[in-house]
């Protein structure tokens, strides 16, 4: 089960990575501000200077109709911004206006710089319409998938993810959230419609008053600056908000069930968020804006799916994919090879099959021998390198336990489980274990002298767990091996034989005999071992067992046994220990 820090750098790294989606929009609104600034500057200029005496005009002057080659000119200007609005999607409202304005034959000229200034707004609101409404579609999507990718990856298993349709995302879109019951289309052209009334008023008012037109451009570029100002506000809010919403979609499609507030705790985080970061809720309480974030304007606070002990991802909803089967996620894979897995049934050649009972946590969950292996090659236990041909090899994708039965292979697991988990210096050092069949007797055998181990169970024996378990409980009546250890430690005997090994030979911890060989690490610990516990050589039979009076590597990989699978090892076991 991954922690609760995973879950949260994880999430955090993703809002992070949201904010950053809507960063770029803001900066790309911003551009068309200023792009606007300059056309009104440059309009009102023009203006001015064709018509004003000492930089000034009068109001009568202002309202006389245009001279037959101003009105043609106008008019080619009018047939231009309704092409214009034509690919750009301007407000219909606007593109009615402005063919009525092109078929009037009297237009003064304060209307036609009112008809050029406003041209310019509608534009700049119409790109902020696309920019804004991209930008919050990109982050839904991307919210969306990324954090079904977060959860799959989390628990190391997948299945297929509907895909977003644009009907789908058009309809969240649209959808208004805040108090007021407008959505954030309905915002920007109530900021239009404010702007253009500012602007158009602030030109009369600087002819009536017969002010220089600098006031006027002055004053425009001031509320130009509000009104940015309040479009990269509205951007970010809204961000906030479909990128909570697009987890709270996600959590419940993949079955999640509570959530935990994560604010951002610096100087600058606001009461509320210091006040709610950690709080757990159930998922039927998940409300953005009102239990969830943004819980503020430019708020940075957001959510993480929350765990406890009995979880398991999806129950049911794990074979919903086309297929009806799971998958498991590799650790190293990336959002794109995700993506293109898992987004509306892709292509999932090469991926485990992880069966369809459900997510597979821990060992006693696996109902197939297929599932043992699968969870047991997710562990990366096992050695990997890059072979002197420049390809790699990894063997955790070598393991097989086919040929054994369900409880034989759970005892296989466990047995690499418990050492993994008591030694983790050892991950990435030994070989993979295989099942095959062997001599009769061998219960099971390891390769030795390379320093990488690698064990093979005897299929003869660990295809039926009931069999092997009878034949190792009549051993250890003999005292053949050590006391309190069970079927399962014939593995962990195995093991101890590759750890000497791999002391032996690649740390070399016993030194060298001669040039090409190296000291045999059991051999240099049994005597020391066995004189610190004030016994002989001669003990072992009674201190260890049977099978360890043979040489000093059956000795180590029995005390190994004992030491890692009994509750209660004895002096030498502990000591090896």
């Amino acid at each position: 089960m991954r922690t609760s820090d995973y879950w949260r750098e994880r999430f955090v790294q993703l809002e992070a990575a949201q904010n950053r989606l809507a960063q770029a929009g803001r900066q790309e609104i911003e551009r068309h501000y200023r792009r606007a600034q300059r056309e009104l500057d440059e309009q009102i200029r023009v203006w001015y200077q064709r018509l004003a005496d000492n930089n000034k005009i009068s109001l009568a002057e202002a309202r006389r109709w245009l001279t037959g080659q101003e009105l043609a000119e106008f008019k080619w200007d009018v047939q231009e911004y309704i092409k214009r609005g034509m690919e750009n999607g301007i407000d219909g409202r606007w593109a009615k206006q402005l063919e009525n304005a092109s078929a009037r034959f009297h237009i003064s000229r304060l209307e036609a710089l009112k008809i050029r200034t406003r041209q310019s707004m509608e534009q700049l609101f119409a790109r902020q319409q696309g920019i804004v409404n991209q930008t919050l579609a990109d982050v839904y999507r991307s919210g969306y998938y990324h954090t079904a990718f977060e959860l799959q990856k989390g628990f190391a298993v997948g299945w297929d993810i509907a895909g977003i349709d644009q009907r789908q995302l058009e309809k969240v879109l649209a959808k208004p959230w805040a108090v007021d019951g407008k959505n954030f289309s309905e915002r920007i052209w109530g900021n239009k419609d404010k702007l253009i009334a500012e602007v158009h008023t602030e030109l009369t008012r600087n002819i009536m008053l017969g002010q220089d037109p600098q006031k006027a451009i002055d004053a425009i570029a001031k509320k130009l600056n509000t009104s940015r100002v309040n479009a990269g506000r509205l951007v970010m809010t809204e961000e906030a908000y479909f990128s909570s919403l697009a987890q709270r979609d996600c959590f419940r499609e993949l079955g999640v069930e509570q959530f935990e507030i994560v604010a951002t705790l610096d100087s600058h985080t606001s009461e509320i968020c210091q006040a709610a970061d950690g709080e757990v809720k159930p998922m039927s309480d998940f409300e953005p804006g009102v239990t969830a974030p943004p819980f503020h304007v430019n708020c940075r606070s957001t959510t993480v799916p929350y765990f406890d002990d009995e979880f398991s991802l999806g129950g049911e909803r794990t074979a919903r994919g086309e297929d009806g089967k799971t998958y498991y996620v590799p650790a190293d894979m990336k959002y794109k090879e995700w993506q293109q897995a898992f987004v509306g049934g892709g292509d999932k050649n090469g991926l485990q099959e992880a069966g369809v009972s459900g997510i597979i946590k821990n060992i006693k969950d696996c109902t197939t021998v297929d599932e043992v292996e699968a969870l047991m090659k997710e562990q990366g236990w096992f050695y990997q390198t890059v072979l002197p041909d420049g390809t790699d090899f990894d063997g955790n994708k070598l393991l097989s336990l086919q040929g054994c039965d369900l409880e034989a292979a759970k005892a296989v697991f466990q047995a690499h489980e418990n050492v993994y988990n008591k030694l983790p210096e050892l991950i990435g050092k030994l070989n993979a274990v295989n099942a095959a069949e062997l001599a009769n007797g061998c219960y099971a055998q390891c390769s030795y002298g390379l320093g990488r181990g690698g064990i093979t169970v005897n299929t003869s024996y660990f295809g039926d767990a009931s069999k092997v378990a009878r034949l190792y409980e009549n051993d250890l009546v003999y005292g053949f091996h050590p006391a309190n250890t069970t079927f399962g430690s014939i593995v962990t005997h195995e093991l101890g034989h590759a750890v000497d090994d791999y002391l032996s030979v690649v740390e070399q911890l016993a030194g060298m005999k001669n040039t090409w060989q190296a000291k045999k690490v059991s051999a240099y610990l049994r005597p020391r071992v066995m004189k610190a516990c004030g016994v002989k050589i001669a003990d072992i039979q009674r201190e260890v067992s049977g099978y360890a009076t043979q040489d000093a590597q059956e000795w180590f990989a029995e005390c190994f046994c004992e030491w890692m699978d009994s509750p209660r090892p004895r002096p030498v076991a502990a000591e090896f220990g």
